[in-house]
């Protein structure tokens, strides 16, 4: 079978979040069963500066993007004339990763900027112009080389003009899945820049690609993939209501029927304690104690400092590693810590994002030095370091369609702590004392957004870990047992292309 699948992402070339990483590790495991897999990602100055060699001839191809949709750029005159003969030309820059036939769709103007999405807080005005263009551009290179797919793998709104592209425009045989990473992101843009999309403006229409007088791109990938996806079961459910569904759980409602949730994986080649090089001990379920102490101790001197971090080790490490997002929670865990920190427990917290979460944590960082280790930045090393050292990992997300730091953290023996929503509820079997389900216990689960349910979650698990070490010990084997490899989701991925 083969498969093209259409992302703005890919790890390790690009990667602002976590389709990345998704979006690598489900194509390499498609090839690992067996298919032929092309991906189309876009050139980004990222991607430039990984200094990789190409694998094959470069190819140029000449589209005519339409002149009038540089109008809402505020382009005139000959810088217009300028800017469209640059929008001309696509390069087509192949390379060979782990098996998987990559597409780099490079365009200059496009893509070569600091951020993919961005300028580090405002979006880019040109986000619809620059995506449209690179579904254009990989479907005219597609549909030129007479390149055959069954079906057509697309991801987020980045990608969703693809179903109404190959079906209307292009006229390709192929099946086309849609996969909902985060409804949250539908790629809303103004009306009038709907001819930038290649498509007849009759699809901009309530069944099509308007929504309340604007463009939605996701709405309308939505209403033409034949199937769509989302990354777990508990999500597919809830983006159908009004409280997860972002105005579209009517569009999800009515095509239910072609609506099926699959859990992300976990990629244990990246995410292992027994051969990470990152961190300062590699242990397995039957030395983890060992370890995990070395990981704790390194841990703590690289938020700490040597000086304070001896002092620390016996008190109870609480690890994040997010984007700094009112979805993750952020604001009903600033609420909590203080209660929290009474408790003797100490915080650990990786990630940037927002200007005011960044903001709020600082000041509470600054309040409680000894307790609130924080670092403003994305750092690879450090993030596999505080799964590996922290005693327990929070997620109190308001919405999270899968997640993967809880099955991360479970690999590396650091107990989850979790809101009830999406993949999480999914993944993390609740330990209550009361009803004596160690057995089957994997971490906390809390379902009302509030930091009074978080506090209690919390507070209730440093009891057992200063109070009932044999409780710990259960749900930190427990979850270092878990499977969450790609080997059934990619089953299931295969399955819907069949179907």
């Amino acid at each position: 079978m083969n498969v093209l699948f259409m992302t703005a992402e890919y790890y390790p070339f690009a990667k602002s979040g976590g389709l990345a990483e998704v979006a690598e590790a489900i194509t390499v495991n498609l090839v690992r069963k067996g298919l032929n897999v092309t991906v189309c990602v876009p050139y980004y100055k990222q991607v430039s500066q990984q200094k990789f060699r190409i694998s094959g001839k470069i190819s140029r191809i000449e589209i005519d993007p339409p002149e009038d949709c540089l109008k809402f750029l505020n382009i005139e005159g000959s810088s217009r004339k300028k800017v469209i003969n640059e929008l001309r030309f696509f390069d087509i820059l192949p390379y060979k990763y782990k098996g998987v036939n990559i597409l780099f769709i490079k365009n200059d103007y496009l893509f070569n900027r600091d951020f993919l999405y961005s300028d580090g807080n405002i979006d880019y005005e040109d986000n619809l112009l620059r995506f449209a263009l690179f579904n254009y551009a990989s479907l005219v290179y597609v549909s030129d080389n007479m390149l055959k797919f069954d079906v057509i793998h697309c991801n987020d709104w980045q990608t969703s003009l693809i179903p109404a592209l190959a079906k209307f425009k292009f006229k390709l045989p192929s099946k086309i899945l849609l996969t909902i990473h985060n409804l949250g992101y539908q790629g809303l843009f103004p009306a009038e820049q709907f001819q930038c999309t290649f498509l007849s403006k009759y699809l901009l229409n309530i069944e099509g690609f308007e929504y309340f007088g604007k463009i939605n791109l996701l709405k309308g990938g939505i209403e033409f993939a034949d199937i769509i996806t989302t990354v777990s079961k508990k999500y597919a459910l809830e983006i159908q209501t009004s409280e997860y569904g972002f105005g579209l759980e009517g569009v999800l409602q009515i095509g239910s029927q072609k609506l099926y949730g699959i859990l992300n994986g976990v990629d244990y080649d990246e995410w292992n304690p027994e051969i990470d090089k990152y961190i300062a001990k590699n242990f397995t379920s039957k030395n983890y104690k060992t370890g995990k102490k070395s990981c704790k101790k390194d841990l703590l001197n690289n938020f700490f400092g040597k000086d304070s971090a001896a002092g620390l080790m016996d008190k109870p490490v609480i690890g994040i590693v997010a984007r700094l997002d009112e979805q993750k929670g952020f604001d009903i865990l600033i609420e909590a810590m203080p209660e929290i920190i009474k408790n003797n427990a100490l915080f650990i917290i990786l990630g940037t994002g927002s200007p005011e979460i960044e903001k709020e944590l600082k000041k509470i960082a600054d309040k409680y030095p000894q307790n609130i280790g924080l670092k403003i930045e994305y750092n690879n090393q450090l993030a596999h370091k505080i799964e590996a050292g922290s005693d327990f990992y929070i997620m109190p997300s308001k919405y999270e369609p899968c997640g993967l730091n809880q099955m991360y953290s479970m690999a590396y023996g650091t107990v989850p702590i979790v809101r009830g929503t999406g993949g999480l509820d999914d993944t993390i079997i609740n330990y209550n004392a009361e009803t004596d389900n160690i057995e089957e216990s994997n971490g906390f689960k809390f379902y009302n957004f509030s930091g009074e349910d978080l506090t209690k979650t919390v507070n209730y698990a440093i009891s057992l870990y200063y109070g009932d070490k044999n409780a710990m010990a259960k749900l930190i084997l427990n979850g270092m047992k878990s499977n969450f490899s790609w080997e059934k989701s990619i089953d299931e991925y295969i399955e819907l292309y069949n179907k």
